[in-house]
């Protein structure tokens, strides 16, 4: 390789990292057969979602977008005036499995004052489908394959759950398992 060259090389990669993210940094996720309408496909942070390490309880909630099954898309910003529930999981994750029944639970007796978002931490929608159609949450279970919202929030630990206020401002981050008394109380504080 040339001198020259490698300033070529530089300037082609730039080009591609730039037209990833300008795609929102994921390729359309491939169809899965008889995949529960509650998965949404795709999903990515968005640009201005800030850049601290940790969102702190009393800032607002970094926004991401995601894909529903029927191809609509939807934002974390779209639920101000709800109170949410973010909630970090895996399928090869054991108390993210035991949870998510208690959290289906409140959420039923809400009356639909609450939102639950489930964002899978970099699995692939082919991984999903079979534990979303074990489980039957009736809640969005969001593919993420490439990882970037869980590392924005942080979400290293599984499960990870933010409690988000309905301004949009976090109120409480949780690492570990919650049960269904857990997700009452805290549901109970949020504003």
């Amino acid at each position: 390789m040339t001198h020259t060259d490698k300033p070529m090389k530089r300037y082609l990669l730039l080009l591609a990292l730039l037209a990833l993210v300008a795609c929102g940094g994921t390729a359309a996720p491939a169809p899965v057969a008889d995949a529960p309408a509650s998965i949404a496909p795709s999903s990515h942070i968005l640009p201005d979602a800030g850049q601290s390490a940790i969102p702190e309880v009393g800032e607002v909630a970094p926004d991401f977008s995601y894909t529903a099954a029927d191809g609509t898309s939807h934002k974390l910003s779209d639920l101000r005036g709800k109170k949410v529930i973010l909630n970090f999981w895996a399928t090869w994750c054991g108390p993210c499995r035991s949870e998510m029944p208690d959290i289906q639970k409140a959420i039923g007796e809400s009356g639909g004052a609450v939102a639950v978002l489930g964002v899978n931490k970099a699995e692939e929608m082919s991984v999903i489908v079979p534990f979303a159609k074990e489980l039957q949450v009736s809640f969005p279970l969001i593919t993420n394959s490439n990882g970037d919202i869980a590392a924005r929030y942080a979400a290293q630990l599984l499960p990870t759950s933010y409690f988000i206020n309905s301004d949009g401002t976090i109120a409480l981050r949780k690492t570990g398992v919650m049960d269904y008394t857990f997700i009452k109380n805290h549901l109970a504080e949020l504003k």
